[in-house]
């Protein structure tokens, strides 16, 4: 999936400028005109310049001058060399295809990037002589955040038909949220750099899809917790010889640099998130045990490890992606090894993919039969000194991404009932007493439900009947529930399957919804509705009352 995102930008002019700007570009382009005449007089034209050289990129040294690594990775090193080409790591090499200026094929390791002019165009790749090292190809001229994780709220993840849909997010009064890791494993487009810094989980409840609506908008989120990613450097000065090591558990500075034995340090937490009672009991101040890649939330002091039961695509020899990490206090080689000689710099790290369920977050502040949304935003770190900042993803989602948690057939007793019973259909929704109802839009002409509560595990048949015995409508455990909203979607394998949620949408889902439509297309009126279920477990039998 491909997503766009266009801006238009406004500046002051009036009319009457406008007419001119022509003639004034004409004269321009024949140097009859300055630029600065052009960018005063017509005032969207630096932005548009901006634009153009944010476009196409500039030339310039690598992010630190002071580098004179030969081995910088994403240096080229000669003229016109624009393609970098390296090994993928234990396979040794290859023999690359020559370029425009080769005589014969190149041999390619996993050591080192070399340098190759596919496009023929000796202006490209350009190559500072004086100083003989290769430039940088800045394409991105501002920083960016990375790119938001995938979820398995989405539409491509999220549908009945998914056979990798491993965590189901509807639950029984719960949402289970789980994330990949694709936001740790890219680069900084600017710099190369994998700056990642943590994830914000956001919620959006409560929503009763105003006219023209596609989902939430920016006030209806509100933010569930900030997760910073526990991962970093340690240099220990009094090993033998001294080393530095990705540090493996939180610590205290002093004893794990003197003996290398972690500690869990005690942490004042402001709204600390009891994991025994699963509910929150205010301030207190407690031990908090780190490892690398754990997730931990200061407000509330909750900690995400990664699930080690997501195995990684293609385990052992798994996808990974480069990028640089930076080491500011350590003159370290390639490899990360500390080299006194040296001065401080990037080295090339590799950073394993992993599915979505790597994170997990369960929200247990939801009611079945209510719509919710999730949505997870990445943020970084940019810039140094006084001029660094944070920048994050945006938060979105849309109505075909809505979890609506479902009573559990684990708690199913043998009776099942309707919710809410009776059904007062007052033309103001706030006034309903089904305070999930949403605004009625073409694709769902009510905009209204009611809930069969306590369905049986398996396959079942609902039927609906009015008290003199007439069909009024019938509901099967494998119709669809949101195939308006949802178009079919390509599968793992790349065949087209149907990208819709089932009425039992999982084993444990054992609630059913109906839209108060018959079977005939027409609103049901008042009266008194009796149903039966029918399924492995027998028949069941209840009754209901809509009142309009």
């Amino acid at each position: 999936m491909i997503q766009a995102t266009v801006a238009f930008q406004v500046q002051p002019g009036d009319y009457q400028t406008s007419l001119h700007y022509r003639a004034d570009y004409d004269r321009y382009a024949a140097g009859a005109l300055p630029w600065s005449f052009m960018k005063d007089t017509y005032k969207s034209l630096d932005d548009a310049l901006t634009i153009q050289v944010a476009y196409e990129g500039i030339w310039g040294l690598p992010p630190d001058p002071s580098l004179d690594n030969p081995k910088w990775p994403f240096v080229n090193n000669g003229h016109g060399r624009e393609t970098g080409l390296i090994a993928a790591k234990g396979t040794g090499s290859f023999e690359a295809t020559p370029d425009c200026r080769d005589f014969a094929p190149r041999t390619v390791t996993e050591n080192a990037y070399d340098w190759f002019d596919y496009d023929c165009d000796y202006c490209t790749g350009a190559y500072d002589g004086r100083q003989s090292k290769g430039m940088w190809h800045y394409t991105w001229n501002v920083g960016a955040p990375p790119p938001n994780p995938d979820n398995n709220t989405q539409a491509t993840y999220n549908y009945h038909a998914n056979p990798n849909r491993v965590v189901v997010p509807a639950g029984d009064a719960k949402v289970t949220l789980a994330w990949d890791n694709n936001s740790e494993t890219t680069a900084d487009p600017k710099t190369g750099v994998f700056d990642f810094r943590g994830y914000r989980v956001w919620k959006a409840a409560n929503w009763t899809r105003p006219v023209g609506s596609a989902g939430p908008n920016d006030d209806d989120w509100s933010l569930l917790g900030e997760f910073r990613s526990f991962n970093y450097f340690v240099f220990r000065p009094n090993q033998n010889p001294p080393d530095a090591i990705w540090l493996p558990a939180n610590y205290d500075s002093a004893a794990y640099v003197a003996n290398g034995k972690a500690a869990c340090p005690q942490v004042f937490v402001p709204n600390y998130f009891d994991p025994d009672s699963q509910r929150y009991v205010g301030p207190k101040t407690v031990p908090i045990c780190l490892k690398r890649w754990d997730l931990w939330d200061a407000q509330n002091g909750l900690v995400i490890r990664p699930d080690s039961t997501f195995p990684c695509p293609g385990y052992p020899n798994c996808k990974s992606d480069r990028g640089l990490v930076n080491t500011p206090d350590l003159g370290c080689d390639e490899a990360g090894r500390v080299d006194a000689n040296k001065q401080p710099k990037p080295y090339i790290d590799l950073r394993a993919e992993y599915p979505v369920g790597r994170y997990q977050l369960v929200d247990r502040e939801v009611k079945n039969g209510f719509i919710y949304f999730y949505s997870v935003t990445a943020f970084d770190s940019c810039g140094s000194g006084a001029s660094k900042a944070e920048l994050g993803g945006r938060r979105s989602a849309v109505e075909a991404e809505g979890v609506v948690p479902q009573f559990s057939t684990a708690r199913s007793n043998g009776t099942v009932w309707v919710v809410p019973n009776p059904y007062r259909g007052y033309a103001d929704i706030a006034k309903r007493p089904s305070s999930w109802d949403l605004t009625p839009n073409a694709s769902d002409p009510t905009g209204t439900h009611i809930d069969f509560f306590g369905l049986p595990t398996g396959k079942w048949t609902i039927k609906i009947w009015t008290v003199s015995g007439d069909l009024v409508a019938v509901l099967h455990s494998t119709d669809p529930v949101n195939d308006s909203v949802r178009s079919p979607v390509a599968g793992p394998g790349g065949q087209e399957l149907p990208g819709y949620n089932t009425q039992q949408d999982n084993p444990y889902d054992g609630q059913a919804r109906w839209n108060l439509i018959s079977r005939n297309g027409q609103d049901v009126v008042s009266g008194i509705y009796l149903f039966t279920v029918d399924s492995s477990k027998g028949t069941q039998r209840g009754k209901f009352v809509v009142i309009r």
